[in-house]
């Protein structure tokens, strides 16, 4: 019977499972670190609501407050953060002079500032870039009900 040596087959076997790993790693990395600034571009949204509530009409102020909670982070676009006016039945009205009409009772239309709060995302990974197309671009939205 003749043995064969033995030697070299964990190197082998190291060399054929590694690339794997790696590109499992660098996907979840890539994955948790699109997560976390998802969660950050939605945080920095709601502070930019909370602004809104109070100044609903202060467009500069709303994108100024977003972009603190985001220093030091860049390609962040901050959406139109304009108020705009619905009916109850979600027909568009005039914010100063649009009145709603609904079963004969005419009221005040609805006000409404929506934030959008942007950031293309940068893959370590190309492999991960054609995996994951859909977190090129991160997004934090927040709609708020101010009247």
């Amino acid at each position: 019977m003749i043995r064969l040596g033995r030697k070299g087959i964990a190197a082998t076997e190291f060399a054929l499972v590694a690339p794997v790993l790696l590109l499992l790693f660098v996907t979840m990395y890539d994955i948790g670190n699109a997560m976390w600034r998802t969660t950050r571009l939605e945080l920095a949204a709601r502070a930019g609501a909370q602004y809104a509530f109070a100044k609903p009409l202060d467009n500069t102020g709303i994108t100024s407050t977003v972009m603190n909670q985001l220093s030091g982070w860049s390609g962040v676009t901050v959406g139109s953060t304009a108020m705009v006016c619905k009916c109850d039945n979600g027909a568009a009205a005039n914010c100063v002079t649009g009145t709603c009409t609904t079963g004969g009772v005419t009221q005040a239309p609805i006000g409404y500032v929506s934030i959008t709060v942007t950031q293309p995302y940068t893959f370590v990974s190309p492999i991960s870039a054609a995996l994951l197309p859909q977190f090129a671009t991160l997004r934090g939205n927040v709609e708020l009900r101010v009247h």
